[in-house]
C-alpha cells in the first residue's frame, strides 16, 4: 500500500467515524421521555386512556384486565388519565438523566 491509499483509507476511515458520530449525537437540550403507567387494582377488566389536554386521545385499552399495568412513554408535559376513579391530571417532569414514571391507580 502506498503513503497515498494510507492516507486515504485513513482520512475515509476517519470520515465514517465522523457520520457516525454526528447520526448518534443526542443533543443535551433534547427533550427526555417518561411514562404514565396505570395499574388495574379494580378486580375487573376497566377501560384506561390517556389524552393529551387539548382532548386528543394517544394511548388506551378497551379492557385492561385485572391486576395488569400498561405503560406508555410520553415526553414532558400535562396529560389527562381517564380511569374508572376518574379523571386524573399528572404531569411527567423533564428530569434530564433520570426516568420519569407517573403511575395511576385505576380504582
Amino acid at each position: 500500500m502506498t503513503t497515498t491509499s494510507r492516507i486515504a483509507a485513513g482520512l475515509a476511515t476517519a470520515g465514517l467515524v465522523a457520520a457516525a458520530a454526528v447520526l448518534t449525537a443526542v443533543p443535551a437540550t433534547a427533550a427526555s421521555k417518561g411514562s404514565i403507567s396505570i395499574y388495574n387494582n379494580c378486580g375487573r377488566a376497566v377501560s384506561t386512556t390517556i389524552h393529551r389536554l387539548g382532548g386528543a386521545m394517544i394511548a388506551g385499552t378497551a379492557a385492561a384486565p385485572a391486576g395488569s399495568r400498561y405503560s406508555y412513554p410520553v415526553y414532558a408535559g400535562s396529560y389527562l388519565v381517564r380511569v374508572p376513579a376518574g379523571q386524573r391530571t399528572v404531569t411527567v417532569l423533564d428530569v434530564p438523566g433520570k426516568v420519569h414514571v407517573v403511575s395511576v391507580k385505576a380504582c
